[in-house]
């Protein structure tokens, strides 16, 4: 078992609680809720979708909520647009200076990682990759 399984389902049990609520979870939200779940033990984290840091983080998490009965208000990311951010940040904006990326989505998007598994495998040279799949309060890992 993953390292970070244990904490991605605290965070999903988190997410699923938020999701019952009349607001949903705005992308807004998702940074404050990452916070509470990883700052406790790792400290500060680069969050997709957040507010921009210009600091790299050991950990940056990419959160997809597609799906209507967690996304609410404009501006969550789907899993391709999280998957390039992935990339983004770890090829480019934090390349070798965030260790961890953590993609976690509700809705797998097969055709974007092909589109994008080149560089993937790139990064796993390099830094520590893991994906999951949210499903209520249940975690899947994604083998990538």
């Amino acid at each position: 078992m993953s390292e970070f399984r244990r904490i991605v389902e605290k965070l999903a049990s988190l997410i699923d609680e938020l999701k019952n609520n009349k607001q949903g979870i705005r992308p807004e939200g998702i940074p404050r809720i990452v916070q509470e779940t990883f700052g406790r033990e790792y400290g500060a984290v680069n969050c997709y979708p957040g507010i921009p840091d210009p600091h790299c983080h050991d950990i940056a998490l990419f959160i997809s909520l597609s799906s209507p009965s967690y996304a609410k208000g404009k501006g969550h990311l789907n899993c391709r647009q999280a998957i390039e951010k992935l990339v983004q940040h770890m090829q480019g904006s934090c390349y070798r200076r965030t260790r961890i990326a953590l993609l976690i989505t509700d809705n797998w998007d097969p055709t974007a990682f092909d589109d994008w598994k080149a560089n993937i495998r790139n990064i796993k040279t390099e830094a520590h990759v893991e994906a999951y799949l949210l499903a209520e309060r249940n975690v899947s890992e994604i083998h990538l």
